[in-house]
């Protein structure tokens, strides 16, 4: 789905056939329209407002995705104001031609969402990623989720202590021709010049996977999108409780079904959590993304009768 047209990206727009908005105006139209004056001009940004056509899809997307369970509090999209930023602009253009050069024409471009912090929000925006918060399961990048999965990437995200906000970057995805990458990977690049990215499933991804060499060029921040959720909206219903059970008596348990890759993880996982690196909680949600509920349950229900036997 196309979300805007500015006239930063125009040339951007000029290939995608189908687009749902074929002009949402340019930035200019939006300096006099009323907007968070002191959020939005330190970050470059610009409110867009109901009845803006970008504002309007997004909007219907977040609602689909995520229903009355989260609160949308504005919508903002990268106003390219500052020189860095046009940069990496022309920067994404310039890649984006490269690709559909290397691919025949097809430089495929999609949007995603990522998760930022509010401290994180400006350099961005401003100079790129450079360090993507994830469990490291699908190797060293970026992972968006596709533009219908808001609510997946609102659940790996974090609400902000003060206020409990969350701050989700809709981006261009620059994915030209994508390889399927395992959980588990500890891949950091294509495997070959004949991929430009990854995804975990070719058919139906649930995620795009840049690569760190590539996060920089292959991904525009355009949208910002400002929720506020419940305090409880982490809170799986189903909560895994083991205090009898040593997590190293877990990690044997699942080396009997997962693959080494993955229980490498998981032990680092631990080790990080040992060093206090990261909390309990957040060492079982790692776990229970990489093994998922079903097989963590059975181990869990296999393992620790046998342990409290003893």
């Amino acid at each position: 789905m196309d979300y805007s047209r500015t006239e930063f990206q125009a040339s951007l727009d000029s290939e995608q056939e189908g687009s749902t908005i074929s002009e949402s105006g340019s930035c200019d139209s939006y300096v006099d329209q009323p907007r968070l004056p002191s959020f939005a001009d330190e970050h470059g940004l610009i409110e867009l407002l109901e009845g803006d056509r970008a504002y309007d899809l997004i909007y219907r997307n977040c609602k689909s995705g995520l229903g009355d369970q989260c609160q949308l509090l504005s919508i903002l999209r990268n106003g390219f104001r500052t020189h860095g930023s046009r940069a990496k602009l022309k920067s994404f253009q310039v890649f984006q031609e490269a690709v559909g050069m290397k691919h025949v024409g097809e430089g495929r471009v999609k949007y995603g969402w990522c998760a930022v912090t509010k401290t994180e929000l400006k350099s961005v925006l401003e100079y790129g990623f450079s360090h993507p918060r994830n469990d490291g399961s699908y190797g060293r990048g970026l992972y968006l989720s596709p533009d219908n999965a808001l609510l997946e990437c609102v659940k790996d995200s974090a609400a902000e202590p003060e206020d409990g906000m969350r701050f989700m970057l809709l981006s261009r995805v620059l994915l030209g021709k994508s390889e399927i990458v395992p959980r588990g990977s500890t891949q950091s690049c294509p495997t070959s010049p004949e991929f430009d990215s990854g995804v975990d499933d070719l058919a139906s991804p649930k995620k795009y996977i840049v690569w760190s060499t590539h996060m920089n060029t292959h991904v525009l921040p355009e949208f910002l999108v400002c929720i506020k959720t419940p305090s409880n909206f982490n809170r799986s219903p189903r909560r895994l409780r083991s205090p009898w059970m040593p997590f190293p008596v877990l990690i044997k348990g699942l080396s009997k079904f997962l693959p080494p890759s993955q229980i490498f993880i998981i032990q680092k996982h631990y080790r990080d959590q040992q060093n206090m690196r990261i909390s309990r909680s957040e060492l079982i949600q790692r776990v229970r993304r990489i093994t998922g509920d079903k097989l963590l349950v059975h181990i869990i229900k296999a393992v620790g009768h046998k342990v409290q036997q003893h």
